[in-house]
């Protein structure tokens, strides 16, 4: 196994981890729970508490940071898949090509 097909493989794993993730249940109302926790004390919270509403908006900046690394590692782990698919017919091509000639 080459170094780049070893590269491609831990993206691929890294992916369905991810996707795993993402798809649980338990993350999933989590991660729903944890948000709307927070959206709802930033709602209820005193308009002339701008640094608490501030610290409230970061946390909801951190929370879809999180889902969107996760996000990103499961398109990378797609797009690692479909290269190394894509390797292999290559290779199969060439290989078939050596046999013939």
């Amino acid at each position: 196994m080459t170094p780049d097909e070893q590269k491609l493989r831990k993206q691929i794993d890294k992916g369905i981890k991810a996707k795993s993730v993402l798809d649980s249940e338990p993350f999933q109302n989590a991660f729903n729970g944890v948000r709307n926790a927070i959206l709802e004390a930033w709602a209820t919270s005193p308009i002339r508490d701008r640094e608490g509403q501030h610290e409230l908006r970061l946390m909801l900046k951190l929370m879809d940071d999180i889902n969107g690394h996760l996000k990103k590692a499961v398109k990378d782990g797609e797009f690692a898949a479909e290269e190394l698919k894509r390797d292999k017919t290559v290779s199969q091509r060439i290989a078939e090509r050596l046999r013939i000639a």
